[in-house]
């Protein structure tokens, strides 16, 4: 099966699906560096766009990141379903490789810089200060030495409350077993984070937010300042 055959699939029953389909919120943020669950990807600051479309239950989103050194770039499909209070979401991550001839549309085994995650969370659900997710790579996250598949599994929780009127979230997140998080059970991801958004008119606002982190396997430890803009409810 070709590496984006899941996601191709998704991306066209949720369309076939959608009743109205609008956009409905975009975005350009400016990360101080590019830290995902515990790993710092690049050297240098990241810009990194993204806009969604939606409908009832269905979103399909586009996310890219590029750090100013070109030392780390990313673009992301992520079409998705709510149901109830959950949400079950299918992320293709592509990466190429700083300095080398990447093609998107190169598939081949081995060659591709194509990954495909599975995951579920509730983090939808604003009344709900405790939130949760766990996501497994399908595709794109082979052992080197045995060619066999890691199925590298992540898993998070998040706690929100409200500090001096800003948002706090506080999170920890581990890997269960070998894959590429580590190269065992580890907590790869903590921290907490403080966010506030400067609300320009019903559909334009600023957010800043402060990320103080680690990645206690590793012991790395990271401070990220992130602002932006973003467009949100649109028609």
């Amino acid at each position: 099966m070709p590496r984006l055959s899941l996601v191709t699939l998704a991306f066209l029953l949720s369309v076939s699906a959608f009743s109205q389909i609008r956009f409905s919120d975009a975005e350009v943020i400016l990360q101080s560096r590019h830290i995902w669950r515990g790993q710092k990807l690049g050297t240098a600051p990241a810009i990194e766009p993204a806009f969604t479309l939606s409908s009832t239950r269905f979103s399909f989103n586009i996310w890219a990141s590029v750090t100013t050194n070109n030392s780390y770039s990313e673009i992301d499909l992520i079409p998705s379903y709510q149901f109830d209070e959950f949400k079950l979401t299918l992320f293709d991550y592509y990466n190429p490789v700083p300095g080398k001839r990447n093609g998107y549309l190169n598939l081949r085994e081995g060659k591709s810089r194509h990954s495909v995650e599975l995951a579920i969370d509730n983090y939808s659900v604003e009344k709900r200060r405790l939130k949760w997710m766990i996501g497994t790579f399908l595709l794109g996250d082979k052992n080197k030495l045995s060619g066999n598949p890691f199925y590298s599994t992540y898993i998070e929780l998040k706690y929100s409350i409200a500090f001096l009127g800003m948002e706090t979230q506080a999170f920890a997140g581990l890997t269960p077993f070998e894959g590429y998080y580590a190269d065992r059970l580890a907590i790869v991801n903590a921290g907490i984070s403080f966010g506030k958004q400067l609300k320009l008119s019903s559909k334009l606002m600023i957010p800043f937010r402060i990320l103080i982190g680690s990645n206690p396997h590793k012991n790395n430890h990271f401070l990220v300042f992130s602002t932006g803009i973003i467009f949100s409810d649109l028609k």
